[in-house]
């Protein structure tokens, strides 16, 4: 009789193992699927992107300036926003390429694929990516007077003001949390 118990306990627990990692399996992939979705999508908004000089690129279809890509990062503007701040906006972008943000952002992004289940690991992602925007002022604005300092900040301004909502991927860069970093 005991081992029959022990039999059927051992049985049930492989089959909440199993649960279990089906359960993770599916909520992985499909954060996976996610970002393949949006990068595919993103991907076919800058598709008819202009290439204005090096890696910097105009984009009708977007709203706010980002850097994409992995191995070749590339710059995005707006074509909506006004050329007077374009230098506080590409200050910013290539503060992202030379820190290497292009690819951290994908390997926190892969560990929340990983670790997905974990309330703390969305809250780790969320504060890593506020973390690299906030770097990313602190070095494109170190070398600035006030006067640029302001520039910059009309700048932070003037890309939020025309988004509407947050566009996630990966790999690429957007604008949040301008109200904290403006400060």
């Amino acid at each position: 009789m005991e081992s029959s118990k022990k039999e059927s306990s051992g049985i049930l627990s492989f089959r909440r193992i199993q649960v279990v990692s089906y359960v993770w399996l599916v909520g992985s992939l499909g954060l996976v699927f996610y970002a393949v979705l949006s990068f595919l999508g993103l991907k076919r908004k800058v598709a008819a992107s202009i290439l204005l000089f090096d890696n910097v690129y105009m984009c009708d279809e977007i709203e706010s300036p980002f850097v994409m890509g992995i191995f070749k990062p590339s710059i995005y503007l707006s074509s909506k926003i006004p050329k007077e701040v374009w230098d506080s906006i590409l200050k910013h972008e290539n503060a992202h390429i030379k820190r290497a943000d292009h690819i951290w952002k994908l390997l926190g992004y892969g560990l929340l694929v990983v670790y997905w289940f974990h309330p703390l690991s969305w809250a780790a992602y969320i504060l890593f990516c506020k973390d690299l925007e906030l770097a990313c002022d602190e070095k494109a604005t170190k070398d600035m007077d006030k006067k640029q300092r302001a520039d910059y900040c009309e700048a932070l301004l003037t890309c939020s003001m025309k988004r509407k909502k947050v566009d996630v991927c990966p790999i690429a860069f957007g604008e949040v949390g301008v109200k904290e970093r403006i400060k």
